[in-house]
């Protein structure tokens, strides 16, 4: 089971992001932002009913082959069975191992495009921007990069960037872990959009914290 880890920046780790996020732009002409997200993007109810509703379909079966039980007996099993296990899964953290990880890997992709979109973020110059989005519930990072530099690195450039902000969070230190992503991110961004003599801050280099 994951384990939820509700870590937004002190005030100190904060400044320290931003430091690195300016420090990382002036070595490229890309643009980069940072939201943390410590809400959960995907909630467990529904997996935890079907789940549930699964369990109490199987539930009857080998009992009547077992026991001579009655079909009203078995029936009453099979609603007490969803009854209990839906209550334990909805209503305890035990829910969460019911969420597949195709679901949160959907969802944190999802909430990554919808702020690169909702933030302005499509409007630099150059289209050269770049969303660090880090899921601290989840614990899973997503980069979304403008036109501008995805048609030239890709997305799979981005691996470093992601295995170094999830290795500072582990660790206890996310402020640390995402200066290690910029720093990466702007490795990445300096191959294919160098700095320009009249290069600006387009966009805001204050952290989001959802």
């Amino acid at each position: 089971m994951i384990e939820p880890f509700d870590a937004p920046l002190s005030a100190s780790g904060h400044a320290a992001v931003m430091a690195a996020i300016r420090a990382a732009e002036a070595r490229t002409g890309g643009e980069i932002r940072v939201v943390i997200t410590t809400r959960p993007l995907v909630t467990p109810a529904f997996h935890a009913l079907l789940c549930a509703t699964l369990v109490a379909l199987v539930v009857p079966w080998p009992l009547a082959m077992m026991t001579a039980l009655p079909l009203p007996a078995l029936l009453s099993i099979q609603a007490l069975t969803f009854v209990a296990l839906g209550a334990l899964l909805v209503f305890t953290p035990l829910g969460t191992w019911t969420v597949p990880r195709a679901a949160v890997e959907t969802a944190t992709r999802a909430a990554a495009v919808d702020h690169f979109l909702s933030s302005g973020m499509r409007e630099t110059r150059e289209r050269t921007g770049v969303l660090i989005l880090l899921a601290t519930h989840h614990r899973r990072v997503e980069v979304v990069a403008d036109e501008g530099v995805h048609a030239i690195v890709g997305h799979e450039a981005w691996g470093e960037v992601c295995a170094a902000v999830l290795g500072g969070m582990r660790q206890g230190r996310v402020a640390d872990g995402l200066c290690d992503g910029i720093r990466e991110a702007a490795r990445v961004l300096a191959t294919c959009c160098p700095p320009r003599p009249d290069d600006h801050n387009e966009l805001s280099d204050r952290v989001i914290i959802l």
